[in-house]
């Protein structure tokens, strides 16, 4: 049973409408009682207002003319004065409106007072009034009191009336208002169901596919901009992962067909694999797998959770005057350096690499000459490789930080690395809060570094 419940109101469309009736009878059941409660109030202040009206006139005559002078019009009863008595302080009725054996309808008041009294009753099997009392001395008759009676059944009845027709109206409004608003959220959650459909036809393997925008200008419209924005995110996010599979299997292929080639080849000829075939081949195309495979997985974890960092003081100066050493041990190119002594904050293992990466690069393309320099100013300091090469086209800047993006289309991959470098340089300088720059260099070649903030 109450699994059964839970299906029915699940629907968001099932619960705006109970909320929303529940909201209309709550409001609805408070205005009926004020209602209930105004009309009561009117009522009796009315009646109130009549009987002790006629109730003070009847005691200014008689104080004038006592009891006995009292003019008999000033006995007369109309809609809110059912009964008139006069009676002494012994209870004897001088006055009386009321026929049949009757009492007085309350106590004696003293001369000058006025109160009003309800459910009071002239006899047993009478009906019950609300009356005007006033205290009053007579010339005929001393201290007298003078009463002045409204029917409570009349205006109880009145109020019962008002108090039903709320009560057979309202439900009715209360219903309508379910249905209404049942239909309306029906209406307003189309879009929704329409946006539920095309996302439930959409596949892993079919994301151009977009949901309909509503031309409503509302929430629901920006739920499925939004939705089109993370579709958008997901294709590219998915051909950007089916083109680095394929590339990566590209260039993994080339080593693991060397490989796998002396081995049928060595196999095939029953001999082992002689030491200058494993020192000068299969040594260094292990190498290179292994360098591939471990700049994938880096380029894979900061895909998935950004490039890990062990923060700590680094002297960017000395990672400069490392890599000049380096590059001037293996290299026959003339190599120059600006060195600023400047530190920052960041991982100097991976700010290292990056800038190994660029130094890397530039021994590829560089005809003679690598510089290396660093400059600054009040926020951020750069460290920029520039060669002596055949440049980078203006097209081609912001494809060389892309994965397995090699420009020099003749290069085999036995020359060079497989396009990773400064896709790796750019992660890691993202992980600093840092930008990348590419650049023409002053010599004509390219000029490429990263800029990172001194406060980082």
């Amino acid at each position: 049973m109450v699994s059964r419940v839970q299906r029915l109101i699940g629907p968001v469309r099932m619960r705006l409408t109970l909320i929303a009736t529940a909201l209309v009878l709550v409001a609805l059941l408070v205005a009926g009682g004020v209602m209930v409660l105004v009309a009561r109030n009117l009522l009796y202040g009315a009646a109130d207002q009549a009987t002790s009206t006629r109730a003070n006139e009847i005691a200014t005559e008689v104080a004038l003319d006592g009891v006995d002078g009292l003019d008999k019009a000033l006995l007369n009863l109309n809609q809110y004065v059912d009964i008139i008595q006069i009676y002494d302080p012994a209870g004897t009725l001088l006055i009386s409106t009321f026929h049949g054996s009757t009492k007085p309808l309350g106590p004696s008041l003293a001369p000058g007072s006025e109160t009003v009294n309800d459910d009071v009753t002239p006899a047993a099997d009478a009906p019950e009034f609300r009356a005007s009392f006033v205290g009053v001395i007579s010339p005929d008759h001393g201290k007298v009191t003078v009463v002045v009676g409204t029917s409570e059944k009349p205006l109880h009845w009145l109020i019962a009336v008002i108090a039903l027709l709320c009560g057979l109206t309202f439900p009715l409004i209360v219903v309508l208002i379910g249905v209404l608003t049942y239909y309306f959220v029906g209406r307003a959650l189309e879009p929704v169901e329409a946006i539920r459909r095309q996302v439930d036809e959409i596949s892993v393997g079919d994301l151009n596919q977009r949901v309909p925008v509503p031309a409503t200008r509302d929430e629901i419209g920006t739920l499925a901009v939004t939705m089109n924005q993370m579709l958008d995110r997901l294709e590219e996010a998915r051909s950007r992962e089916l083109r680095f599979v394929g590339d990566a299997s590209h260039e993994l292929n080339s080593p693991l067909t060397t490989l796998v080639g002396l081995f049928d080849l060595a196999e095939l000829k029953g001999e082992g694999i002689d030491r200058e075939t494993a020192r000068d081949v299969m040594a260094p195309e292990a190498r290179r797998l292994q360098y591939m495979v471990a700049d994938m997985l880096l380029l894979a974890r900061a895909d998935e959770s950004g490039v890990a960092l062990r923060f700590g003081s680094v002297d960017l100066d000395d990672l400069v005057e490392s890599e000049v050493r380096r590059l001037t041990a293996l290299s026959d190119f003339q190599i120059s350096a600006t060195i600023l002594p400047i530190q920052v904050d960041g991982d100097g293992e991976k700010l290292g690499r990056a800038l190994r990466n660029l130094t890397d690069n530039a021994m590829r393309h560089a005809a003679s000459h690598i510089s290396i320099d660093m400059a600054t100013d009040d926020e951020h300091v750069q460290i920029t490789v520039s060669d002596d090469g055949p440049g980078v086209s203006d097209d081609d800047k912001d494809r060389i930080l892309q994965r397995f993006v090699r420009l020099d289309s003749a290069r085999t991959r036995t020359v060079g690395g497989a396009g990773l470098g400064l896709a790796i340089v750019s992660e890691i300088v993202r992980a600093h809060d840092g930008t990348m720059i590419v650049a023409d260099a002053e010599a004509g070649g390219a000029r490429i570094g990263f800029s990172l903030p001194l406060g980082k």
